[in-house]
């Protein structure tokens, strides 16, 4: 698409309503859609081709219609966030909607935030949350590109379900400047924005767009962001993380990880041992965390403080841990996708531990069980996309098996 934009062979007018065509078909099914303001789309897309007219591409996105979850403002669009007012209308754009913008992304849709969003293959399954529109229009070929957020896996967990490709960036990478509700390294160190794409090409270009400090999210770090194409994937040191105690994947899962922790091998990465228990700590933590979060009446400040100390406790035997582990392969979910109803904290703790810690992650699609995608984890060192992309890459051409 954005090679026939970019040569002139279409028009950005003529993709945008095109895509805003794909997006009913598909939000019909899935009801992932919450607010189309297609005047504005139209508009836009519009401005775009009289630029090129006069001076070629506007950027590397030119023309190219994204989606964005309603918990991220875009100026035009309706954004509740939490509090459910339809009526909020953001006056500007999130540091990551407007950085797409400028880019020469056009955004044509708000998707929904949990809910009851259909997966595109069995639409009596869910696509979980809370990405959930993004996931679902993207599995649904009618986004190309989703901007989404990531909690405990909020953007992870409706990939690996949907069959997509998601990215959690490291903390500190991509600014969370115009999310609502707001969130910070001190009010929440978990939240990140990211993209969703149906591959990992997709997550490296959206992710060179919107990375980089904007002298308002102070949790951002002026660190440079490498293109993947110049990793060597010879001689990294890849680990392959399974189940632990009550949390198991599927066989199908089992296999997904070992087959995609071959494909390193072979590209000439060491295999080494994992040894660390992560799941466990990681889900005592994070539970703890939601208390503390949702204010629950019981808890002390010392209970907060005994929190907040072994979460520090934990991400710094963490990254001990793996200090020698450039990648670490685990199950994105324990299996594919579930029915409609309550997703339960347990879909989320092969996510958790990333999370906590502030490192980048990847969900790829690893094939399918019972006919529904399932999927694998890759989770890098802090700072280290390019790392994490590449091996990736490698992952997503070898093909599921």
């Amino acid at each position: 698409m954005l090679g026939r934009l970019r040569r002139g062979e279409d028009t950005a007018l003529a993709t945008v309503e095109r895509q805003l065509e794909l997006l009913r078909r598909a939000h019909a099914v899935t009801d992932a859609v919450v607010a189309f303001e297609d005047e504005r789309a139209l508009a836009d897309a519009a401005a775009l081709d009289r630029a090129f007219a006069r001076r070629g591409p506007v950027g590397p996105l030119h023309g190219l219609p994204v989606t964005v979850k309603d918990w991220i403002d875009v100026e035009g669009f309706p954004c509740a966030g939490e509090s459910g007012d339809r009526e909020r209308r953001p006056g500007v754009d999130a540091t990551v909607v407007r950085r797409l913008r400028t880019a020469g992304a056009v955004v044509v849709a708000k998707t929904r935030v949990w809910g009851r969003v259909a997966h595109p293959r069995d639409p009596a399954r869910t696509v979980g949350g809370s990405s959930s529109g993004e996931a679902a229009l993207v599995a649904a070929g009618a986004s190309v590109l989703g901007i989404g957020s990531d909690s405990g896996g909020s953007i992870r967990l409706p990939a690996a379900w949907a069959g997509v490709c998601g990215l959690r960036p490291t903390a500190g990478r991509v600014p969370t400047t115009g999310h609502f509700p707001r969130v910070g390294p001190r009010s929440d160190g978990r939240t990140q924005i990211g993209p969703l794409a149906g591959s990992v090409d997709g997550l490296e270009l959206a992710l060179s767009v919107m990375a980089g400090p904007d002298g308002r999210d102070a949790g951002v770090a002026p660190v440079p962001l490498a293109p993947s194409r110049g990793v060597s994937l010879r001689g990294l040191r890849v680990a392959a993380a399974f189940g632990e105690g009550e949390w198991q994947p599927s066989d199908r899962v089992a296999a997904a990880v070992e087959r995609a922790t071959g494909v390193l091998v072979a590209a000439g990465a060491q295999r080494v041992p994992w040894e660390f228990g992560w799941l466990a700590p990681a889900w005592d933590i994070t539970h703890r965390y939601w208390a503390r979060a949702g204010g629950r009446a019981d808890l002390t400040g010392a209970d907060v403080m005994r929190e907040l100390a072994d979460w520090d406790r934990f991400t710094y035997r963490y990254l001990e841990a793996t200090a020698d582990i450039d990648v670490v392969v685990a199950p994105a979910t324990a299996g594919p996708a579930p029915p409609h109803g309550d997703v339960g904290a347990y879909a989320f703790a092969f996510l958790m531990p990333a999370s906590l810690v502030g490192t980048p992650a990847v969900a790829l699609p690893a094939g399918d069980e019972d006919g529904l995608p399932i999927s694998v984890q890759l989770v890098g060192r802090p700072w280290a996309e390019p790392v994490l992309l590449a091996a990736g890459r490698a992952i997503e051409r070898a093909g599921p098996g």
